[in-house]
């Protein structure tokens, strides 16, 4: 028998698609074979069917690619265990459970489909689970927002400087950054949360000293550094320790909310196919 790694001929089409479109279902035109590995071929019909509800963008071009990989691994491994130790029934025994285990699959994704539509879950949803595992997205360093500015010590609008650093908002924050443009003053505005070490690196700061008292501080604090004086405001701060705040985390939460409310929707109607064949004395079970 010919190797059938020889005949495989692998053709992502439909990736090549995917890149300039947000939600996969809409792309699907036609029936294209997307991979093709020895004799067999999966075809686009085929990945359709089995497409989670609920990914868009580049969640989809990856839940597509690693689908296709899958099935083309999956079944080089099953053409070569067929050349290797011959085509009996234990290789026909393999073929009939993926099979198998492919029509189950698509039968789990039209329940999630027919139950939830596009949507898994609501903002909601997200913001419960994520108050209700708290404890699982505890911080293990300190991070802050804030700012920072460094100007001359002899700065003569320093007390105005330090009025507009200080209040931040509307037109201070504007003032402040004319100021620091006219004068070529340093000006770090770190709106995003930042780990602390990295805030320190804006001041002059000494490797390996800490400085977490800092962060329980308020208002505009200063440092100096010869001629050069830092003023700087922790706005926000989580402390090694506290919860993650739910911005960082929300893509973890979106993936633990979507795989166990698909988990909840295949179970259920699991149960009730089990609960209708015994009813119907489709199934019996003699124990």
């Amino acid at each position: 028998m010919k190797n059938p790694r020889n005949k495989i001929v692998l053709a992502l089409w439909l990736l090549l698609t995917l890149a300039a479109c947000k939600r996969l279902p809409g792309v699907f035109e036609g029936d294209r074979v997307l991979a093709r590995a020895g004799k067999l071929t999966l075809r686009q019909m085929d990945v359709e069917a089995l497409f989670p509800a609920g990914i868009t963008g580049d969640d989809s071009v990856k839940w597509v690619e690693n689908y296709v990989d899958r099935w083309v691994r999956d079944n080089l491994k099953l053409q070569e265990a067929t050349t290797l130790f011959g085509d009996d029934a234990a290789d026909e025994a393999l073929v009939e459970a993926y099979r198998n285990s492919l029509i189950t699959r698509r039968l789990e994704q039209h329940f999630i489909e027919r139950q939830a539509g596009d949507s898994l879950y609501t903002e909601q949803d997200l913001h419960d689970y994520y108050n209700e595992h708290r404890g699982e997205f505890v911080l293990d360093r300190s991070i802050v927002k804030g700012r920072v500015v460094a100007f001359p010590t002899s700065l003569r609008q320093k007390a105005r400087l330090r009025e507009m650093f200080a209040s931040w908002g509307g037109d201070a924050r504007d003032e402040v950054r004319a100021l620091a443009s006219k004068n070529n003053f340093t000006l770090q505005e770190v709106d995003a949360w930042t780990e602390w070490r990295q805030f320190l690196a804006f001041l002059p700061t000494r490797r390996n000293a800490s400085y977490d008292d800092l962060l329980a501080r308020g208002g505009v604090q200063e440092m100096t550094d010869g001629g050069t004086t830092y003023w700087f405001v922790v706005a926000e701060a989580r402390k090694a320790g506290d919860t993650n705040p739910y911005e960082l985390v929300s893509e973890v939460v979106r993936q633990s909310v979507a795989t166990r409310r698909r988990a909840e929707i295949v179970k259920a109607s699991e149960d009730s196919i089990y609960r209708m064949a015994l009813l119907e004395k489709r199934a019996v079970i003699n124990l």
